[in-house]
């Protein structure tokens, strides 16, 4: 459930990004986007898409989005994706595994398109320094205290080779109970993330939180490519005219991850 969540936000945030790129080439060249997040535990996934350039005066290659010739190399096995519409495809006999390898290739526009990327390994040793905080509720008149708010929550895990890891808190409560009072304001979501990092420990604090009740906290193991393309969608959509390494003749995201979760509650003082 965790992992569907943060894949889908971040892969809307992909999209909007790949939809407002401006091509700086004066000759467009129809190269596809590949989206996929391998996780384990779940059935090998990807969307294939177009680009969308600001220019209509531009020519497409006659290839049909979605009933290309989708093919993955695991361990020597080769497996042909099912499409599923809307540049989806899947193999439902092949589950994701951990520490495997995963070649991924097609023809598109008279080009052969690759990528590869690995699966990393479950955060291993994950600590919390406390699975219960006090906060005091705010509302608008009130001036609140920071003196009372508590130490922040350290979360650590083992990360002996520097590898990136990046950490979501989200709010899992059918019903939101706020901090603040936003007034007249939109609601905040109901989770945050902190920035991607080669450390081995993160602090959360007290004001980072929005709402009362539980919370997961979901620690992911990420590679450097998903570190790097976070970095760019911080910044601005240009950098994204630069494709993955891990990718050729396309652009987008091929990528593994892994995560172990926690859990905190937030209660009010």
């Amino acid at each position: 459930m965790q992992t569907k969540l943060v894949l889908v936000v971040f892969l809307i945030m992909i999209s909007l990004i790949f939809s407002c790129k401006e091509e700086e080439n004066s000759e467009f060249s129809d190269s596809p986007i590949i989206e996929s997040y391998l996780n384990p535990g779940n059935y090998f996934n990807l969307k294939i898409s177009r680009q969308l350039p600001f220019s209509s005066n531009v020519s497409y290659s006659a290839d049909d989005i979605n009933n290309l010739t989708v093919q993955i190399t695991i361990n020597n096995n080769i497996h042909t994706l099912q499409p599923l519409g809307n540049g989806k495809y899947i193999d439902s006999s092949l589950t994701v595994s951990e520490n495997d390898y995963y070649y991924l290739s097609f023809k598109f526009n008279s080009r052969n398109v690759a990528a590869y990327t690995y699966v990393p390994s479950k955060p291993a040793s994950v600590t919390q320094s406390a699975s219960k905080i006090y906060i005091q509720k705010i509302d608008t008149d009130d001036m609140p205290s920071f003196g009372d708010q508590p130490d922040p929550v350290e979360i650590t895990w083992s990360n002996p080779d520097n590898s990136y890891y990046l950490i979501v808190v989200e709010n899992i409560e059918a019903t939101l109970n706020p901090i603040f009072d936003f007034g007249d304001d939109d609601p905040p979501s109901n989770f945050f993330r902190k920035q991607p990092s080669n450390a081995s420990s993160e602090e959360i604090r007290s004001m980072e939180f929005q709402y009362f009740g539980t919370h997961r906290i979901i620690i992911y193991h990420v590679l450097p490519d998903y570190a790097s393309l976070y970095d760019q969608n911080s910044t601005n959509s240009q950098n994204l005219t630069n494709p993955s390494t891990s990718i050729t003749n396309g652009y987008g995201i091929f990528t593994g991850l892994n995560s172990d979760t926690l859990w905190l509650e937030v209660k009010e003082q």
